[in-house]
């Protein structure tokens, strides 16, 4: 594994490529070639309940299993999951170039996000990187960001680790129906898995019985498809009687899979144009609406848009 390129964005963002071996089929024994996985080392300045000001976003899988409408890795297709040496490789790296290690010591510490390319809770492999790492500085932690399938979070909950940990569940959409359309397993991962919210719910709140801190459960808006008053409404009765979650509101960064509004193709997901609305289109007026209904929220501005290193950019290349 190998850094072969870097790009820097106007907001201070700087992205990493590294170039991972990789088959070119999971099915037919074609020669070993390289692909290009991504690390993103962020500034997010101050951050909610206090966490560490840089973070790096990592990378678990080259492509990933899931085809999510709202990613670039939609149509990137999936060739293996990272093992724990080369996750780790990723922070030892990034760290070592641009001063990021000196900003890291000054600042006194660091957040290790699992929020790149892949589904971090597939297997083992990223649980595994965090109890073999060595940190730069005592204050490291680390970030889940996952689906939430069928015994995902358990990986974490029956663990223990030697740093923080805290989670974040790709939630996204107000229910089961639209969540398993728009994201879904990819074919070429040979593997099915089950999208409920309500036991990713369940599963988060053992989550939070062992790991002191909230859930975040990430919500970005594509318009017309889940920014709709309803939406909020079906959210805040998801959520009525549990403790510990909050939603993080963002903006959705273009993908190729979003080339323009779904605003009118919402029958594509089984929805009647003339059923839904009124629409908010930013995550601040759909914040309110949540909080209108009892719903603790906030909003989240991704950084790196002008180099893809945005939530939902990061890619297979």
């Amino acid at each position: 594994m190998e850094l072969v390129e870097k790009q820097y964005s106007k907001d201070g963002t700087i992205k990493y490529a590294f170039a991972v071996p990789v088959r070119q089929s999971l099915v037919f024994s074609f020669p070993e070639r390289k692909e290009l996985i991504e690390t993103a080392f962020l500034d997010l300045g101050r951050r909610r309940d206090d966490k560490p000001r840089y973070v790096l976003c990592l990378s678990t899988m080259a492509g990933c299993i899931m085809q999510c409408i709202h990613c670039e890795n939609q149509f990137n297709g999936f060739y293996r999951v990272l093992t724990p040496e080369e996750i780790n490789k990723q922070i030892d790296s990034a760290l070592m170039e641009d001063r990021n290690l000196e900003k890291v010591i000054r600042e006194g510490r660091v957040e290790h996000a699992f929020m790149g390319m892949g589904e971090p809770l597939y297997c083992d492999n990223s649980v595994r990187a965090v109890q073999k790492h060595k940190p730069a500085v005592q204050d490291t932690r680390f970030a889940f960001s996952t689906i939430g399938g069928k015994g995902y979070i358990d990986r974490l909950t029956k663990r223990d680790f030697p740093f923080p940990i805290r989670l974040e569940i790709s939630l996204h959409f107000p229910n089961d129906n639209l969540r398993r359309q728009a994201m879904h397993v990819n074919t070429l991962a040979t593997y099915s898995t089950e999208l409920t919210i309500s036991r990713a719910l369940d599963d988060a709140e053992r989550f939070m019985d062992k790991f002191p801190g909230n859930v975040a459960l990430n919500y970005a808006l594509i318009d017309g498809l889940n920014n709709a008053e309803q939406d909020a409404q079906e959210i805040a009765r998801t959520l009525k009687g549990r403790r510990g979650f909050y939603v993080k509101v963002m903006e959705i960064n273009q993908t190729s899979a979003l080339t323009g509004s779904w605003r009118g193709e919402r029958w594509a997901f089984g929805i009647n144009p003339g059923e839904r609305g009124p629409f908010y289109e930013t995550p601040e007026e759909f914040r309110e609406v949540l909080e209108k209904y009892g719903v603790e929220a906030t909003t989240f501005r991704s950084l790196g848009k002008d180099i893809d290193a945005a939530c939902g950019k990061m890619a297979l290349r």
